[in-house]
């Protein structure tokens, strides 16, 4: 079991299921209803405990009762919550519709508290941690957060995850030693086909140990000069994918953390993802496939 330190967001999650999404002007019944935290930094965290790894989260929880009411949601999932700082503001939301024909959801955030600055993170106590994730956000402060790991680490990894492309995160890529870059970062850069993407990653950054995932095309790896690819498992039919990349960039950090080999890890990040994506909300992840 190791002990690990994730820095980014967590909002509470309003789920809806409906069969298949509504038009607009409409109305319609949802099949099923769930409130549960989220945000992708609570997501990994959560799927980290699963695994069994004591996992605290760093992130800016709303001062008053409707942070209270996240703190707690965190810590029924067995997530710290001491290095969470507590601001004047409102609660981060996230209201989700997940619809059942397709597996595909779509996500209305709502947002009015400041981020985790670098004075936050410096205030945290930072020994004692096997390795520490960062969500990759609020780059104006990102950088010194990472520094601040980095010179308090001896030689606990440092990984990054890279969902979405916003201005200054490019600049941070060398502070980390794990990259997760999704699709969409990877199309933001005008790049449509995924081999060429991380065979020229691992070019620029060969000692970085860097993943690309890419939905049903499955899933890149690239380590010193190396390049590895796990493909989609046959018959994957997708309930819903709220947190599948999430539940990746936690199964990539367990392997990793457990001594699985790079290439090894890949395979066994894409398999948690997929049985995410097989299945409705988190929970469950590592518990025995009914026979």
């Amino acid at each position: 079991m190791a002990r690990i330190l994730v820095t980014g967001i967590a909002t509470v999650d309003h789920v809806l299921d409906v069969a298949a999404y509504p038009g607009e002007d409409s109305e319609s019944r949802a099949l099923g209803s769930a409130t549960r935290p989220g945000g992708n930094a609570a997501n990994t965290a959560c799927v980290l405990v699963q695994a069994g790894h004591r996992t605290d989260l760093a992130a800016v929880v709303a001062a008053g009762s409707e942070g209270d009411v996240l703190l707690g949601l965190l810590g029924t999932r067995g997530i710290g919550v001491a290095a969470c700082a507590r601001r004047s503001g409102r609660t981060p939301t996230s209201h989700v519709l997940c619809s059942l024909a397709s597996g595909s959801r779509t996500i209305v955030h709502f947002r009015d508290l400041p981020e985790l600055s670098a004075a936050d993170f410096r205030r945290i106590d930072l020994s004692g941690y096997d390795w520490f994730h960062f969500e990759g956000r609020n780059p104006g402060e990102l950088p010194a957060m990472l520094r601040t790991a980095r010179r308090r680490a001896v030689d606990q990894p440092l990984s990054l995850e890279l969902e979405k492309p916003r201005e200054g995160l490019p600049a941070v890529l060398p502070l980390a030693d794990v990259l997760m870059f999704s699709r969409g970062w990877a199309r933001a850069w005008s790049v449509e086909e995924p081999e060429a993407f991380i065979r020229q990653a691992a070019r620029q950054r060969p000692d970085q140990v860097q993943t690309l995932t890419w939905g049903d095309r499955g899933a890149w790896l690239a380590h010193r000069n190396e390049v590895f690819h796990c493909p989609p498992g046959a018959g994957l039919q997708i309930r819903d994918s709220l947190g599948a990349g999430d539940s990746f960039n936690a199964g990539l950090i367990h392997a990793l953390v457990s001594g699985e080999p790079p290439e090894g890890a890949l395979v066994s990040a894409v398999r948690l993802a997929e049985r995410k994506l097989a299945q409705t909300g988190l929970d469950g992840l590592f518990e025995p496939l009914a026979g």
